[in-house]
C-alpha cells in the first residue's frame, strides 16, 4: 500500500470544497464536500458525494486525459494524474461529466454525515 496523494481542485460553488486523491489501495477519489446552508437546510448537515476510479478506471482516464496516448515512463503516474485532473478540471461535476463523456467507469458513492 501507498500513501494517500490529494490535489484541491479549483472549485466552482460557493461552500463546497472538490478533491481528487489516489487513496493506499491505488483508486483514484474525486469528492465533493458541500457545508453549505442548503445542504443543512435539505439534508441537515454537511455531505459528501464521492467518485470512486479503480486502478484500470484510473489508467483509462490518465491515457485519456494525454490524449490516447500511453502513460509516459513518469517516475509517479499518479502525481501525473493528479496533476492533469487538477489543472483540467473546476470541480467534482466537470470530472464526473468528462469521465461519462468518454465511458470511463466509477463508483458514486454519498456520505450524508460527512
Amino acid at each position: 500500500m501507498t500513501a494517500e496523494k490529494r490535489v484541491q481542485l479549483r472549485g466552482v460553488l460557493a461552500q463546497t470544497s472538490s478533491t481528487a486523491a489516489v487513496d493506499g489501495g491505488g483508486n483514484l477519489v474525486v469528492e465533493l464536500y458541500d457545508f453549505s446552508a442548503q445542504a443543512h437546510r435539505w439534508l441537515g448537515n454537511d455531505v459528501a458525494f464521492m467518485l470512486h476510479l479503480d486502478v484500470a478506471g484510473k489508467r483509462a482516464m490518465l491515457a485519456a486525459l494525454l490524449g490516447g496516448e500511453p502513460a509516459p515512463d513518469a517516475p509517479d503516474p499518479d502525481a501525473l494524474l493528479l496533476g492533469l485532473v487538477q489543472e483540467r478540471f473546476s470541480d467534482y461535476y466537470a470530472v464526473q461529466q468528462w469521465l461519462e463523456e468518454h465511458g470511463i467507469p466509477f463508483r458514486k458513492e454519498f456520505e450524508p454525515w460527512a
